[in-house]
Parts: structure tokens; C-alpha cells; sequence
């Protein structure tokens, strides 16, 4: 069993305040990782609602590997908390994605969104920082920090504290998934 627990916070930020972000990164030490797209199909079913319980079954296709991934519910302890360490289970895809969208749709799950995103990411210590622009609702700032299980709460001040040292406020942490803000993006546009 694995030791390790990640623990994400997400908040967003002006198309402006990327390149501000990223020199703060670079001073504090901060190893540029790269620049990738990725491109996740979403998934939900009649007999289980992944929008209402905040889980998550996708598909992502990236510039170097595709992958179909399983995010457990969100708990209220992770919705006070503003913060989120769900159970993740990555599978990689030697498919096509359109051979594992065939099989969903034999298993009756449906398509519920997709999500365009051009990310930049960092390591700092054992927190990884993605700047995500993403297609429709904008700019975000992702901070991960793993740590041992049982840890969460120096992983939770770990990311409000670089939250803070970036010049990111509280009122700027977006607890909603990517898939269900492009989801309400595009409901508003309509």
C-alpha cells in the first residue's frame, strides 16, 4: 500500500498574472517540468451521477500518453477544508479512445464534457504547481503536495502557504472540478 497521500488546491487567476507567477516560482527555486496539452473526455452514468457525488471517470490524451482515470467522491471534510486528497487510480490506454468510448457507452455511461487544457508545471520540494489555461473558463493555479499518510494537515498549510506566498487570495480557491466548470462555461454561453 502506498504511504503517500496528495493533497490539491486549485484557485483562479487573470491571464496577467501567469507570467508574475512564474518568475515568484523561479525565484523561490522552483524546477520548470514543462509544457504539455491534455485533453480529458468526462463520463457519468445513469446509475451513478460523477457530477453530483464530485467523482471522476475520464479519459486523458496528452502529448506523451493517454490514460483512463478514477477520482473517488469529494468528502465534507475536503469541501470544508477547500482542499481535496481523493483516492486516484491512473490506468494506462494502449486503446484508442475511441475503442474505451465504445465500451462506456456499451456500459451505458455518456460523454458529460471535455476539457482543453495547456499546462505549465513546476516542482518545488514535494509540491508540484501547474499553471492550467484552460479552454472556456480561464486561468487556474493547481498546487499538489504529497506527504505522508496521515499528514494532510502540513500538506493543507503547505498549499495555503504557497497559495499566499504567489499573492493568490482564499477568495480566489475554486473548489468545482474543471469538468464542471467548463460544463457551467458552456451552459452560459448558450
Amino acid at each position: 500500500m502506498n504511504n503517500q497521500e496528495e493533497v490539491e488546491i486549485k484557485a483562479k487567476i487573470g491571464a496577467s498574472e501567469m507570467k508574475t507567477i512564474k518568475e515568484k516560482l523561479l525565484k523561490m527555486g522552483a524546477v520548470f517540468d514543462g509544457r504539455s496539452r491534455e485533453a480529458d473526455t468526462y463520463f457519468t452514468a445513469p446509475h451513478r451521477d460523477f457530477i453530483k457525488t464530485k467523482e471522476c471517470l475520464r479519459i486523458r490524451e496528452s502529448d506523451s500518453f493517454s490514460e483512463l482515470t478514477y477520482k473517488g467522491p469529494t468528502t465534507q471534510l475536503m469541501k470544508k477544508k477547500k482542499q481535496f486528497w481523493k483516492l486516484e487510480l491512473n490506468i494506462p490506454i494502449h486503446s484508442s479512445k475511441k475503442d474505451i468510448e465504445s465500451l462506456f457507452q456499451y456500459l451505458d455511461f455518456h460523454k458529460v464534457s471535455e476539457v482543453i487544457k495547456d499546462r505549465e508545471k513546476f516542482t518545488l520540494g514535494s509540491q508540484i504547481i501547474c499553471l492550467d489555461q484552460i479552454k472556456g473558463p480561464g486561468c487556474f493555479l493547481e498546487i499538489e503536495s504529497t506527504v505522508e499518510r496521515g499528514n494532510r494537515e502540513k500538506a493543507v498549510k503547505n498549499n495555503f502557504d504557497l497559495l499566499k506566498s504567489l499573492g493568490v487570495g482564499k477568495e480566489n480557491i475554486v473548489t468545482a472540478p474543471y469538468r464542471d466548470l467548463v460544463i457551467r462555461y458552456n451552459k452560459k454561453k448558450k
